[in-house]
This record gives structure tokens, sequence and C-alpha cells, in this order.
């Protein structure tokens, strides 16, 4: 039996029949929802999707050199990694590569290095692309970071890192460091670790107030999330500073599930003769996340509508995301 066909149904039956009492519309300003933040948004969305999500969809790709060849790899060979990457990415549990992988990897490894603005969805592969892209650009016969990769929270740093060390758990060699709170460093000290992943305040104390950090040696510079960090006042600014110090031999990689027209001009703009890949922008929800829309007219009805779904399907598990104290939600 198909359970994940016979979930959809269900769910799917279940929300265009839904019938809600309705008792009137009361609502007052201790309801108002706690607005979550870009990154926490972008933090969930990667930990729901945190398999990899085969996508079908096509991606825009607008290369710097419109005359060079445009070609993508069907599988990891093809791109004659290090032996001991490629044992890293297959421990994994990558079998070959996903849509934004074979059209990005190419790139991201090209002689000399190109950079790169590119979008694609949650669990679609984005992380692992840069993070093989970083280790393969590591030469570890010297003894300085090389590679910084920037998140906008702790959460998201440590989650990179996590996949940075899994994919390099077979190069002994390569040293990975958190530039994260918590972190410290001794005064005076020069860091010997190859790749930095860390928040942007932390990164800017190292490299600019304690001088841990030579951003001008820095190979390769990835924005994760770039959209949250543009966007963000605080890390725009911490980030626009690092950037400053970088230098411009620097490859440069942007990597978001979103950008909206505001961002990606402004990204175009600091990352010179980028090549772009991305989604069209009515393509960007995932073929197997099916979204259902139910109206409610006030909290009680959307407390009886969560109620009814969650009352009436019979899938193992299921997360309920709430714009109010779930401690609130049900009290009430």
């Amino acid at each position: 039996m198909d359970w994940a066909k016979k979930a959809e149904d269900q769910v799917s039956k279940l929300v265009s029949n839904l019938e809600i009492e309705k008792k009137g519309e009361t609502k007052d300003d201790a309801d108002a929802p706690d607005v979550a933040s870009p990154a926490e948004t972008s933090l969930l969305l990667k930990i729901i999707r945190k398999g990899l999500v085969e996508s079908k969809l096509d991606l825009e790709v607008q290369r710097q050199d419109p005359s060079s060849p445009l070609y993508s790899v069907k599988t990891f060979e093809k791109l004659h990694l290090k032996p001991e990457i490629l044992k890293g990415i297959y421990n994994m549990g990558f079998n070959a590569p996903s849509k934004i992988q074979e059209n990005a990897l190419p790139i991201l490894l090209a002689d000399p290095p190109q950079n790169m603005i590119a979008q694609s969805q949650s669990g679609t592969g984005k992380t692992a692309a840069f993070v093989l892209a970083m280790l393969s650009r590591v030469d570890t016969k010297l003894d300085y970071p090389q590679v910084l990769c920037l998140s906008p929270t702790y959460e998201l740093a440590i989650q990179t890192g996590e996949a940075a060390a899994r994919m390099a758990q077979f190069c002994p060699d390569i040293k990975l460091k958190f530039a994260v709170r918590g972190e410290e460093v001794a005064p005076g000290t020069k860091l010997t670790d190859h790749i930095i992943i860390g928040t942007p305040g932390k990164v800017l104390d190292w490299a600019l107030k304690y001088r841990f950090i030579d951003l001008k040696k820095i190979r390769v510079f990835v924005l994760d999330e770039a959209d949250v960090m543009i966007a963000t006042q605080g890390h725009h600014d911490q980030c626009i500073r690092i950037h400053k110090q970088l230098s411009p031999k620097c490859q440069m990689l942007f990597f978001s599930a979103t950008y909206d027209k505001e961002v990606m001009e402004f990204a175009e703009h600091i990352v010179p003769e980028a090549n772009i890949i991305r989604l069209r922008r009515e393509q960007e929800s995932l073929d197997n996340i099916k979204q259902y829309y139910v109206k409610c007219n006030s909290e009680e009805e959307k407390y009886q509508a969560i109620q009814n779904i969650y009352g009436s399907i019979t899938i193992g598990q299921a997360i309920i995301f709430c714009h109010v104290s779930i401690v609130h939600l049900f009290k009430n």
C-alpha cells in the first residue's frame, strides 16, 4: 500500500469537506501573532526538508560568459573530485547529483573560479553543493583560513558545519572551525583552520577587531541564506564590511531559497560577473508538499479546523506551526 498517497488523498478529502461551526469572531490584542524572523523560517524549512527533495523543475541558468559552453553532470565521478571527498559524498547518502547540483557544480568547481548567485528550495541539495565547493578549494599545505561561510544564525551555522564535517570525514587534513557564540580564541592567535563557518558579527570581530583571520587570504566566500543576510539590516551592514576586505580574486557564492527583486539586484551588484541559477517565481513550491487553504473568521474557528483535520487523519506524524504561543492556543 502507498501510505503517502493514502495520506494525501485523506487530507485532500478532509480539507475540501471541512465544516467549521461559526460562533462569531473574537480576538483581542493578547492574541496578536508572534512573527517569526526570516532566519527562523529558513531554519524550520531546512529541518522539515532535511532529506533531499527531488525536484522536477527546470532551473534558469544565466552564464556570466554566454559564449562559454553550458553543461551539467549526472554523476559525481564526472566532476573529478578528490577520492576522499567523493567517498564522503556517497557516505552521506547522495547517489547522484540533484537538479541544482547538476547545474551548479561544474560552475562552482571550474578553473579559474567563477562567482555564483543560486536559488533553489530547501532540501534540494544547495548546502551540499556549496560545501563540496568549499572542500574542493582547500589547499591543506597552507595553514591559514581559506574558506569563509556566513549564516544568519548560530543554528544554521552549526547545521552547515555538520554537513561539511560529514562530507570531509575522510579528509583528516582539512580543518574546520566555528565562529559562533561560545567559541573563544586566545588573544594574539592566528587561526590555522582551513574553513571558518560562522555568523557575521562573530566573524567581523575575529577578522577586524582581533585579527585572528586575514580576510585578504580567503579564496571562497559563501553567503548562506543570502536573502535573509541581505534583507536584515544588521547582517547586511556586517556582510558589507566583511565583503570589502576580501580579495578581488575571491570566489563569491550566494545561496538561498528565495530572492525578491530588490535583494537579487543588490546581490548582482556586489557579486561581480556572477553566474545566476534560479527558479521561476511560480515554481518555488515543492511538488511533493501539498498546500491547502482553509478560511477561518476567528481564533476559535482556526482551532476547530486544526482539531478536525488532526483528529481525522491517520498518518503517523504531524507538525503544527502556530503564530501564537502553543500554550495560549490550547488554553483557549
